[in-house]
């Protein structure tokens, strides 16, 4: 009789795998969260430097008799140009991104980058004040805009 009075102290195993697999499960929640917004973070800097070609590039408008034709080189960008340029696009890689392409002639230019956290999106900058997000590589030699 005494042996059925006596309480047990402490918890079962079946208590301590139900505490384990909901911390389990809120961990990976939080991770894949934090996941998402690093690579928010990284496509933000991108896009920021990207944008800042921008810059570069109407500077070199007022500057060159010859417009925007020396931003880019056989489809990339013209490192030699300015040190701003090797900067932003080392920056952008550094981030996790790519300059994938770089198209001007005289009167206009197209910058294409890729982002992270996906194989498939792409920010497009041009001289007309296009700044767009797509899922596809924007510019071309036979196109020189951001579509």
């Amino acid at each position: 009789m005494k042996a059925l009075l006596k309480k047990r102290e402490g918890f079962t195993i079946v208590e301590l795998l139900i505490v384990v697999a909901i911390i389990g499960i809120l961990a990976t929640i939080v991770i894949v969260s934090l996941r998402e917004a690093s690579d928010r973070a990284r496509n933000t800097k991108i896009i920021t430097n990207i944008t800042q070609i921008r810059k570069v590039a109407e500077d070199m408008y007022i500057q060159e008799a010859s417009g925007y034709e020396s931003l880019c080189l056989s489809g990339a960008l013209n490192g030699d140009y300015s040190d701003i340029l090797t900067i932003l696009e080392n920056d952008v890689e550094k981030y996790g991104g790519e300059v994938v392409s770089c198209y001007a002639s005289r009167y206009s230019y197209c910058v294409t980058a890729q982002l992270t956290g996906s194989t498939t999106k792409y920010f497009c900058i041009d001289e007309q004040g296009n700044n767009l997000e797509s899922t596809s590589n924007a510019c071309s030699v036979s196109n020189i805009v951001c579509e």
